[in-house]
């Protein structure tokens, strides 16, 4: 096609922030040039923090607070004294130097920090160092949750919390030998030195850090030998972003097994609500631990190329007379051998722009799609009525009216072969069916009265496509003006609704500044990156530029950066061919190939005891390193069977694998499944990604391949996890 543009969702939170104001009053100290400095903080009005009404803040004996005057000096500790009867208030002193009136005259300098401790600072604040591992903390909830105090003149401090809370608790036998990890999926840092900064709003914050995947500063490790009763760490927050989703995990802490993993299903973001808040967790039932024979596997990545269904590279064919030969077996065979998974199928009805198609043209589509599905490949569909945009090829479409009446034909088709259409591209206005150059829309449309055909024709084609199956539109504009200018989001994404079936398909990828016409600007551009999380994206190259170097190239990001943020699905290995002549010759054609849509990689799997009639947990944690989720609905199941492959028993997972994304970080599976009572001798328990359809479900060759060494079945698209004995 040649382009023509120009958990925790389980919550109950309670509690007000943590606040408190403090006075200050200077007394000559005995030794000369040295003064009595006393602090008193007392909590603000409807600001003690309380959890169930009756564990307040409270200041303690023993506590010391730091305090940095002004640039250059060192911070100063001031410790507890006296206190008020409920605690709420104290006195703290210490002694400073002569130079603090001089010092207070400083602006924008004054910090104070609790609990006190030798902090190294940059310019006026400090940097907090967060310990990696929690002690476990029974009733005793602040004990050393910090906060941290900034004054403008010295005289007025207000302490705000610096982390979010969570309180854990646990319950049952052998809740005394739990250990307890959490991990942040997302990719700021929870522990190691961490700045504290203030807004423009007055706003005090931990400005975490990005940690690489792995990284121990993305752990708290652990709360050990937690015993019946609670548990209680702090968790840093970076304000006004998302960057906290926790991987919880526990642990028997005697033999190290795995006992179960909790993965939240979305962010929490340091807001001040948030981190004056405990966020409480449920209690974990442990009165069944698994015994000591409890397995972990560790899975082995494979870097091998494959077919996966619905993604990747594909071929591209054209059909304009319904004469034309049908896709034939061995050619649909030589696309798999190649790790080719996909077609794109562009019918151009040139020769019924103003009657209808002839019923053996509609047999021609019908019979491809049949090939299809026989040999195991879908397509991407596109109709079009022209395939150049000269003046001797006008008029390069139909009318509105044909348009409908076209789409109102192709509807049972794509009714009855919806299993093998990946997707449809919106096609049918313009040359190539590209939504420019237009003999019966208007070419540069502007208001809404332009759009308006346009928005008629794709309301028609999302009618007539099956309601799990999305359409795309040739840039972020159209999908803007016809559909809203809202990107989706998780809870937003997959829901049926229009805006959550228009994806994206770019038919000048790293062409140009703008890919020849297909942004307009960086709004646009921001629109595809988050939208395209939840929707299909494709396309094809056209044109050798400075864009489409593999890496970065002057003030361009690059192809490989490009695709990630776009979250490509499906790229056209074909055309421009001067442009993949590049990648291969830059070295990153064959990583492109690897990571174009979704590469699922299983790191590792616990599995409880397996006893035959008994609950056996499953936890599984991957990743996705491609550029993108599966898109079409797809129900994960764990199938047990036997060694010789007789299927005893599935069961579905609740995790979709379309929320499996390479943004979502490491995705964790749980499911507690009951081994049937008579199963017996040698067993294999494996993970299973069929088609959804009932016509190809059986078909190994449409379910997902993980990216693993020694677990893929070809006979039965199983992904094998774990042998055992019964």
């Amino acid at each position: 096609m040649r382009t023509s543009l120009p958990i925790l969702s389980l919550l109950a939170t309670l509690i007000l922030a943590a606040g408190c104001s403090m006075r200050q009053s200077v007394e000559t100290a005995p030794e000369e040039g040295w003064y009595e400095y006393t602090i008193d903080a007392s909590a603000e009005s409807g600001t003690r923090t309380t959890y169930a009404g009756d564990v307040s803040f409270a200041w303690s004996e023993g506590d010391r607070i730091s305090v940095l005057f002004h640039k250059g000096s060192t911070n100063k500790f001031f410790t507890f004294t006296t206190k008020s009867v409920n605690g709420a208030s104290a006195t703290f002193s210490g002694m400073v130097e002569s130079d603090y009136e001089a010092g207070a005259s400083d602006t924008g300098t004054k910090w104070a920090l609790y609990p006190a401790a030798e902090h190294s600072y940059s310019s006026e604040f400090p940097v907090f160092d967060m310990p990696g591992t929690h002690d476990y903390v029974s009733d005793h909830f602040y004990a050393l949750v910090p906060m941290f105090a900034w004054s403008e003149d010295g005289a007025s401090y207000s302490f705000k919390r610096l982390c979010g809370t969570y309180k854990f608790s646990f319950t049952g036998v052998g809740a005394s030998k739990v250990r307890c990890e959490i991990e942040n999926q997302n990719t700021h840092q929870l522990s190691g030195s961490i700045p504290i900064k203030k807004s423009s709003y007055n706003d005090i914050y931990l400005d975490q850090g990005w940690s690489k995947e792995g990284s121990a500063e993305r752990k708290l490790s652990f709360i050990e030998n937690v015993s019946n009763g609670e548990a209680v760490f702090y968790v840093p927050f970076r304000a006004w972003e998302p960057v906290f989703k926790p991987i919880i995990s526990l642990y028997d802490a005697d033999s190290g097994s795995l006992i179960r993993s909790i993965s939240a299903k979305k962010d929490f973001t340091g807001y001040t609500s948030t981190m004056s808040k405990i966020i409480v967790v449920p209690p974990f039932d442990l009165g069944s631990l698994p015994p000591s024979e409890a397995t972990t596997v560790t899975y082995t990545e494979s870097d091998a190329l494959f077919a996966n269904p619905e993604r990747g590279f594909y071929k591209a064919q054209e059909y304009k007379k319904a004469s034309a030969s049908t896709l034939s077996s061995s050619y649909l065979a030589s696309l798999r051998t190649s790790g080719r998974s996909l077609v794109l199928l562009e019918y151009y009805l040139t020769d019924f722009i103003a009657s209808d198609i002839s019923s053996s043209y509609l047999k021609l589509i019908e019979n491809n799609f049949k090939a299809l599905r026989t040999n195991g490949v879908k397509c991407i569909l596109r109709f079009a009525y022209k395939n150049g945009h000269a003046e001797s090829d006008k008029p390069w479409d139909a009318t509105e009216a044909w348009v409908m009446r076209h789409i109102e034909q192709l509807e049972p088709l794509f009714t009855s072969y919806k299993d093998v259409i990946f997707v449809l591209q919106a096609g049918f206005i313009g040359s190539w069916g590209e939504w420019y150059y237009t003999s019966n829309f208007i070419m540069s449309p502007s208001s809404d009265a332009d759009y308006a055909p346009r928005g008629r024709v794709l309301n028609a084609l999302l009618e007539a496509m099956p309601a799990d199956r999305q359409v795309q539109v040739r840039t972020p504009k159209f999908k803007m003006k016809l559909v809203g200018s809202t990107p989706l989001n998780s809870s937003t994404a997959h829901n049926g609704s229009k805006a959550a079936r228009v994806g994206a398909h770019n038919d000048c990828f790293v062409a140009s500044s703008s890919d020849q016409g297909t942004f307009s600007n960086d709004t646009e551009r921001n629109f595809w990156a988050a939208d395209t999380r939840y929707t299909i994206m494709g396309g094809e190259t056209c044109a050798v530029s400075d864009q489409c170097h593999c890496g970065a190239y002057g003030s361009n990001p690059g192809t490989l950066a490009e695709l990630k943020k776009y979250h490509w699905t499906y790229l056209h290995d074909g055309y421009n061919q001067n442009v993949l002549d590049r990648w291969k010759s830059e070295g990153c054609f064959e990583q492109i190939d690897r990571e174009l849509g979704y590469r699922l990689v299983l790191e590792d799997g616990s599995f409880g005891a397996a006893k035959a009639g008994s609950p056996m947990q499953v936890t599984l944690h991957l990743r996705n390193k491609g550029y993108a989720a599966p898109m079409n609905p797809r129900t994960a199941y764990l199938v047990l069977t036997t060694s010789s492959g007789s299927v005893l028993q599935s069961w579905a997972l609740d995790s979709n694998p379309r929320f499996w994304g390479p943004d979502d970080g490491l995705v964790t599976i749980s499911k507690s499944i009951t081994l049937p009572s008579g199963a017996s001798g040698a067993l294999k328990l494996h993970l299973y990604l069929p088609d959804p359809e009932s016509s190809i479900s059986s078909d190994a060759r449409f379910a997902i391949r993980l990216a693993n060494e020694g677990v893929w079945d070809s006979s039965t698209g199983y992904n094998m996890l774990y042998s055992f004995r019964l």
